[in-house]
């Protein structure tokens, strides 16, 4: 029954409804400002305010002659602006409007204004929204890849509507809307502070930020840890700042021919993988209870590939070394007493070459006159020096000059930083600006018995000779190769000096059991290799018959062998004129000699004396002459 009545009810409910649109006239509305509509008269609409600021109200329509300016604040306080209830409010502007001072977050929301003159009514409304202050900013400093292209470096993370950069060592940029920079490609020459000005929303005064930016060199960090709880050593090359993957890690020992390919999950039960993996690109091994045999220098290499374009290529290997010390410390390379000699001809290049036993970060040259020279990469052929070597980070520093001139000549000294703060490495070179053949050294000094080597070298690299010839003091020719050896030596001495060769420029000769006959000036001589004269250099070897005293030359000796027969001499002539026997010789078969005679033979006793003090100063012979 009750529902019969409502579905009664229903039905002429919606057939007046019907009769009823049907019978009211449409009327369009025509909406000239929409903005006006949805948000009133007020102007600004939004204002975006930092705290401490100050807000400017008005209503957007102007009215003449206003009797009263209504302010209704979001907290509900209503006032004339006429007679603000205090100083934080003043009247702003020719119509109604109103001036907010040091505003405060309960300042946020919607701010009416209503004004009045007589029956004219005028009323409008602001959305204020309160920010906090932002004094200062500051963020971690910005690290970049050295080389990238089309870098986008983000400046700030606040919501800013402009900035003006200014990088190191250029001038300023102004960026529209949120501030960051695309940089073509990245080098160190961007890193440094960069100066950025924010225009902030609700803030008039500028926001002054300095961002620290960091270019970051792709380099290897290499290094060991001793674990003396498990006695393990373990060494590691690990590649920071790159986007380059790696493919193989090696390490090997430098004084040995081979290495080990090391590889994660993979052991020989002495040496395995150490670190978190390639995929974190890092290298190294691990050296299961280490021995004195493991300590020297290693060398790492990496294997490495990267996307280039769409492809991934790859790359060179990067290579270190690694000094591994009984103290635990890092070692530096000792400095030879032997100095190394470099052979050139005039106008030709030539290179000097040092080299470390751990990764360097730099090196140059002093040359004997004082001058500097720092090795740099080969650009044009018109340079006038280049570096040299497989790596700094192999410890190879070397120099390449284009030409030599004589004074080029003298004693180089190469300076190496390695890669860790400490004392600079340092090494010399003798240069000696040569014909095509060069004696290894001028002068040998020997005793006689010993065992030397003569030799001479093709200046300009090893050029291959074809003969050699070896030329004696007494004028003895003969020529040597490899097959003159210690077994079949010609006169049982002389032989080539084992571990060269004349396809090497090699031109050496050895003497056994030094000789008389082999003190003075050699001759070595050989034909260089497309060459039309034969090219030759000297080498003095000189007799040092006492150490303690310098060396003597083979006319010194025989100077000192005359002074010495001619001191016995005389001093068997003294003993016997004191005995006597000379003057009964004398007396039995020639008569007593006249003045004249005896003046003679005073006359010559002199001389004798000056002869012998003459040859040989260390003795003092006085020798009296009596007459009878």
């Amino acid at each position: 029954m009750i529902s019969n009545q409502l579905f009664v009810l229903l039905f002429l409910m919606v057939t007046c409804h019907q009769t009823w649109a049907q019978q009211m006239p449409l009327v369009h509305l025509e909406v000239q400002n929409l903005i006006k509509l949805q948000k009133g008269a007020g102007w600004p609409h939004v204002l975006e305010v930092t705290e401490g600021h100050e807000a400017l109200l008005k209503l957007q329509s102007q009215m003449e002659n206003v009797a009263s300016c209504v302010i209704t604040t979001p907290t509900g306080l209503q006032f004339d602006v006429h007679s603000p209830p205090s100083n934080r409010y003043a009247s702003w502007g020719e119509g109604c409007g109103v001036r907010v001072q040091n505003v405060v977050a309960t300042d946020e929301g919607r701010w009416r204004l209503n004004a009045t003159n007589g029956d004219a009514v005028a009323a409008g409304w602001t959305e204020v929204l309160v920010t906090k202050a932002t004094p200062t900013y500051s963020a971690p400093q910005i690290s970049l890849l050295d080389g990238q292209t089309n870098t986008e470096v983000e400046l700030t993370s606040l919501d800013n509507s402009y900035c003006v950069v200014a990088q190191p060592f250029s001038e300023s940029s102004l960026v529209p809307g949120h501030c960051r920079v695309t940089l073509d490609r990245t080098s160190r020459a961007v890193q440094g502070n960069w100066d950025v000005l924010l225009g902030l929303p609700g803030r008039v005064s500028e926001l002054h930020v300095q961002r620290q930016v960091a270019v970051e060199v792709e380099r290897l960090d290499m290094g060991y840890i001793r674990d003396t709880n498990t006695n393990k050593l373990h060494l590691y090359c690990n590649i920071l700042h790159t986007t380059k993957n790696i493919t193989f890690c090696r390490f090997q020992k430098t004084s040995s021919s081979s290495g080990y390919n090391v590889v994660d999950g993979l052991s020989d039960g002495t040496h395995s993988y150490y670190g978190n993996g390639f995929l974190y690109r890092e290298c190294g091994m691990t050296i299961e209870n280490p021995s004195a045999q493991d300590e020297g220098t290693w060398r790492c290499s990496v294997g490495v590939q990267q996307w280039v374009g769409t492809q991934v290529q790859t790359q060179t290997p990067l290579q270190a070394l690694i000094s591994v010390s009984p103290t635990g410390r890092s070692t530096t390379n000792i400095q030879s007493e032997e100095i190394s000699t470099v052979f050139v001809q005039e106008h030709d290049s030539f290179r000097v070459m040092c080299r470390a036993d751990v990764s360097l970060s730099y090196c140059w040259f002093q040359h004997p006159n004082g001058t500097q020279f720092t090795p740099v990469p080969l650009v044009h052929q018109e340079q006038a020096f280049w570096y040299t070597g497989e790596s700094l980070k192999t410890g190879d520093c070397g120099i390449i000059f284009s030409h030599a001139t004589k004074e080029e000549a003298g004693i180089w000294t190469c300076h190496m930083g390695p890669n860790d703060a400490s004392l600079e490495i340092t090494d010399k070179v003798e240069v000696r600006v040569t014909g095509p053949l060069a004696a290894n050294k001028k002068q040998i000094v020997t005793t006689i018995g010993s065992t030397i080597t003569l030799y001479c070298h093709s200046s300009n690299g090893n050029r291959p000779l074809n003969y050699c010839r070896f030329l004696t003091p007494y004028d003895l020719g003969f020529r040597l190769d490899s097959t003159v050896t210690e077994e079949n030596a010609l006169f049982d001495r002389y032989y080539f000096t084992p571990g060269r060769d004349l396809d090497y420029g090699d031109c050496s000769l050895t003497i056994k059991t030094v000789q008389d006959e082999d003190i003075g000036e050699w001759t070595c001589a050989a034909l260089i290799d497309q060459d039309s004269e034969e090219a030759r250099d000297v080498v003095t070897v000189l007799l040092n018959i006492d150490e303690s005293r310098a060396p003597l030359s083979q006319a010194g000796i025989v100077g000192m062998a005359v002074g010495l027969s001619t001191l016995v001499v005389l001093l068997a002539g003294v003993a016997a004129y004191k005995t006597g026997w000379p003057a009964k010789l004398w007396r039995r078969n020639i008569p007593p000699p006249s003045h004249t005679d005896a003046f003679s033979l005073d006359t010559v006793s002199a001389n004798s004396r000056n002869s012998q003090s003459s040859a040989d100063s260390d003795y003092h012979v006085t020798v009296n002459t009596q007459r009878n």
